[in-house]
């Protein structure tokens, strides 16, 4: 009988950089345990079973891995976009993507989204053909999240996994049934009042035509800015809160923009940088960004602490567990850019449809209006009298 899942809980602190290893026989205790779904012979059924279990906002996702694809990286970039994040579109080591050929951040990323995101159960598909090492970074994942991981194999037994069985606590489900018991296990719903970012589905790719935005600053741009920048862009504008006015509920455009956020940015630090700068108006390395807390009681509005609106939250707690998983829990500004995150985080904003405010051209004619309206009252001033000489600059 398969046990309840365990209520979504506070993610433990991790010392030093994470590196997603692990070796059969050194499991943490009191895990979940470990669940295969035995389908010898590739029935649709299961797999159907299986993507339709795909529930986000029970904290439960379902990865389908790229077929044939080997590289260490590419399992973490199929969790990803499992968790609703797309990768950068291009692939150049000089844009947003260079970080995603790297291992081990790719897997933090997925680590620090789990936590944020609060997921608790990962289903994967198709593990008859996963890599061994894309078994020890699987299980790396679950020991470090806790999460209950189910594996679908549509054959028989990877060597792999039949070792880490050996030595793992384990369940195995063998008929549909099972497998339904196995795959749709029972999870708490969300706050109500909870951000709903995996509604974010169709934010990606950017679609022509869309709307954008321009980013906050301290004043609320007028009528007037708004429709000059939509001439300028060619886009429709839509309009914002001012920096640091955000109100905890979001309107209409700001869950547009926030979807977008959740959507297209997969790197945790930078979509945490990016909403800071939305919503303070300030770059997020000048921000005294708090240290890492455990999450609030099931009904509290993490959105509403520290004047963070909700559709922010996760974002920046996404980043925070990024550079614990880096082993910078201890930093003052754990969204502190390097020049490589900064250019990521100006491309970030463009694929999301921001852009800056021109600055308002200076008012030469009211200024020489304005002297021209002076000049008769000077002039009667000086009536009489000689002109007085203009002194060279």
């Amino acid at each position: 009988m398969m046990p309840p899942a365990p209520t979504a809980a506070a993610p433990k602190t991790t010392t030093g950089a994470w590196k997603p290893t692990w070796s059969p026989g050194h499991t943490s205790t009191g895990l979940p345990p470990l669940t295969v779904v035995h389908d010898p012979h590739d029935d649709y059924a299961f797999m159907t079973a299986a993507l339709t279990a795909h529930t986000p906002a029970l904290g439960r996702i379902t990865v389908h891995p790229t077929p044939v694809a080997s590289a260490p990286a590419s399992l973490a970039h199929d969790l990803l976009r499992s968790l609703g994040k797309h990768l950068p579109l291009t692939g150049s080591e000089d844009d947003g993507a260079y970080w995603t050929g790297s291992t081990e951040t790719a897997w933090r990323a997925v680590a620090a989204w789990i936590f944020a995101l609060r997921i608790d159960h990962v289903i994967v598909t198709r593990t008859h053909r996963v890599s061994p090492r894309h078994f020890e970074y699987l299980f790396a994942l679950a020991e470090l999240t806790e999460i209950r991981l189910t594996l679908l194999c549509h054959g028989p037994l990877p060597a792999a996994l039949a070792t880490a069985l050996a030595v793992t606590r384990h369940e195995e489900a063998h008929t549909l049934t099972a497998a339904h018991r196995a795959l749709t296990a029972s999870a708490p719903a969300p706050p109500a009042d909870r951000f709903a970012w995996w509604e974010a589905g169709e934010q990606f790719p950017p679609r022509e035509g869309e709307p954008c935005f321009l980013l906050p600053t301290r004043r609320t741009p007028g009528r007037g800015v708004i429709e000059a920048a939509s001439r300028r862009l060619g886009h429709t504008v839509l309009p914002l809160p001012a920096a640091g006015r955000f109100p905890p509920e979001p309107d209409e455009p700001t869950v547009l923009l926030a979807h977008r956020l959740h959507a297209r940015i997969a790197h945790p630090v930078h979509a945490a940088a990016l909403a800071v700068r939305i919503f303070t108006g300030r770059p997020a390395g000048q921000q005294q960004v708090p240290a890492v807390r455990a999450a609030p009681p099931a009904g509290a509005n993490r959105g509403r602490e520290g004047g963070t609106p909700a559709w922010a939250a996760d974002l920046i707690e996404a980043g925070r567990r990024f550079r614990q998983l880096e082993g910078r829990a201890d930093s003052d500004r754990p969204l502190r850019l390097s020049p490589w995150d900064q250019a990521a985080v100006t491309e970030a904003a463009q694929v999301c449809g921001l852009h800056e405010q021109q600055a308002p051209r200076p008012r030469r004619h009211v200024a020489q209006a304005a002297a021209r309206s002076r000049r008769p009252a000077a002039e009667n001033r000086s009536a009489g009298s000689a002109p007085t000489p203009i002194r060279a600059a």
